[in-house]
Order: structure tokens, then C-alpha cells, then sequence
């Protein structure tokens, strides 16, 4: 399963996703949610933030049908939540570029989660191609208006902090806050463990090549900034993995108490290892 980074330089050979993309918009904002505030025409939703500068981050089956996909806008251009709904913010928007904004968040219906507390294969792909996304861009931030009811479940895999407090949305359907989701190598190594999704699933065809000198180190020196380990210390956690998968391999699924206790000494050691390159670094 792989996830396709559909860019302004790429996004002509993917006319059908995209079409089908804004079609589900339509369907999950329009219709079911009934945000009639939104832009739709010919029952396609789009609104000003589908610009050049938007990435789309598409799930697609072996048929090349969408099962998950979310937008995402840089944050130093104008963006969904900085621009259009500040009033969720308490504090001043986001303003950065290794900060990016994620928006319109779908999951098909035929690849949902199937009970409560489970995370649906096409999300954990998803989760694990987002974090792959930041690492390649050196972005150390997402921010996101999120349904309060998706809170827990994104703060269970990724490391969240409250930009605001709760509020309705405009409909009055439902409540939405704004978060801002910490993004880096460590938390893809972390969104890896908690998801089970251990190989790489980000693809992007046609990558185009820094603008300028100016924008490429700038990429490189945000990227090695959030490298917070060594080499030393990154054989050090692969053995960690390895070890924490052969341990999980052997309990299976009969000593969950077991399982349970093997992750939560690897993301203790996993912090251990971050907070030590911090306290050097410092």
C-alpha cells in the first residue's frame, strides 16, 4: 500500500484522483455534514486553498481508487485555518515554513474502521505517510481543525497540543478545535510502532528539484535540525526495533499484558534516546 504525494508538478497524471477526491469532498462536507458554507459545483467541492501550493496526500488501491487522503498547505502562504478561521486560534497563526496546514481529511466509507477503538489499515498508511511527508519537507509542526471526537484517537499516535479551546462549528454540527501535531523523524519512528507500518509508503513521481540554492539549504538545515540522533544512536534503535519485533512476533496474540509491556519499554527507550540528543544539543 502506498501513498501518493500528488504535487502542482505531478498532478496531471492523476486527473482521476483528484476528480474523484473533490467528488468525496462534496459527499463528506456537503452532504453528509452538511457545510453548506463550502464551495461545490457539478458536485465537486473545492475552495481557494486547491491552489499551487497545495499537496495531496492520496491512499489509492490496486485499481487506483482513493481510500484515504488529505490536503496540506504551507503555512507561510495563506492557509484554511490562519486565514479563513482564526477565531479557533487563542494565540497568533502559524506563520512558518516547516509549518504546514492539514485539511479535508477522508477516509472512503469501504475502508473505515470496523469497530470502536480500531484504526482503519488505510488510515495507518496514511498516519505513517504524513510523518514521511514532514521528515522529506523538514517540517516540524502540522497544524489541523479537528472534530473533537477524532481528538483522542489522533493524540493515541501522534504528539498534540491545543491551539485553542473547543468550539461549534458554524453549522452548529458537531464541535472542532485547532491543534498543532509535533512532526520530525522521532515521531515517524513512533507513528511506525503504533501503527505496526514498518516499511517506507510514501511515492512521489516527477520529485522536482529545489527552486534555488537558498531553498535547498534551507530545507537541509530545518531536516538536520530535527535529526536529533547520531548514527550511533539510530543502529541503537534499529536493534531496539528489531528486538521489539521478534518479541512480538513470539508472544503473539496469546499475552496481550506481554505485548503491551515490550512497546511501552521501546517508546521509553525511544524518549530516552530523544531527550539525551536534546540535553547534548542543548
Amino acid at each position: 500500500m502506498l501513498i501518493h504525494v500528488v504535487t502542482l508538478h505531478n498532478q496531471h497524471l492523476y486527473g482521476r484522483q483528484l476528480d474523484e477526491m473533490f467528488r468525496m469532498r462534496h459527499e463528506f462536507y456537503v452532504k453528509q455534514r452538511g457545510w453548506s458554507d463550502l464551495t461545490s459545483s457539478n458536485g465537486r467541492e473545492t475552495d481557494e486553498f486547491d491552489n499551487e501550493h497545495a499537496v495531496y496526500l492520496m491512499n489509492l488501491d490496486r485499481h487506483g481508487r482513493i481510500l484515504a487522503t488529505f490536503r496540506l498547505n504551507p503555512t507561510n502562504t495563506p492557509y484554511l485555518l490562519g486565514d479563513k478561521l482564526p477565531h479557533y486560534l487563542s494565540g497568533e497563526a502559524p506563520r512558518r515554513d516547516d509549518v504546514w496546514d492539514l485539511t479535508r481529511w477522508m477516509v472512503a466509507t469501504n475502508a473505515r474502521r470496523k469497530g470502536a477503538g480500531e484504526i482503519a489499515n488505510a488510515q495507518k498508511y496514511l498516519l505513517c505517510g504524513v510523518m514521511e511527508f514532514a521528515v522529506s519537507r523538514g517540517l516540524t509542526a502540522l497544524t489541523c481543525l479537528m472534530d473533537t471526537v477524532f481528538l483522542d484517537r489522533m493524540a493515541a499516535v501522534w504528539p498534540v497540543k491545543k491551539l485553542g479551546e473547543p468550539q461549534r462549528f458554524e453549522d452548529g454540527n458537531g464541535e472542532a478545535i485547532a491543534v498543532e501535531i509535533e512532526s520530525g523523524p522521532h515521531i515517524l519512528a513512533q507513528t511506525r510502532l503504533r501503527t505496526g507500518v514498518y516499511d517506507p509508503v510514501l511515492f512521489e513521481l516527477e520529485t522536482q528539484p529545489p527552486t534555488s540554492e537558498t531553498e535547498h539549504t534551507k530545507r537541509q538545515t530545518a531536516i538536520e535540525k530535527e535529526m536529533t540522533m547520531s548514527p550511533a544512536d539510530l543502529d541503537r534503535v534499529r536493534e531496539a526495533a528489531s528486538h521489539l519485533v521478534r518479541e512480538l512476533k513470539s508472544v503473539g496474540g496469546r499475552n496481550p499484558e506481554d505485548s503491551i509491556k515490550a512497546i511501552d519499554a521501546f517508546t521509553r527507550f525511544l524518549k530516552g534516546t530523544a531527550d539525551e540528543r536534546a540535553f547534548q544539543n542543548a
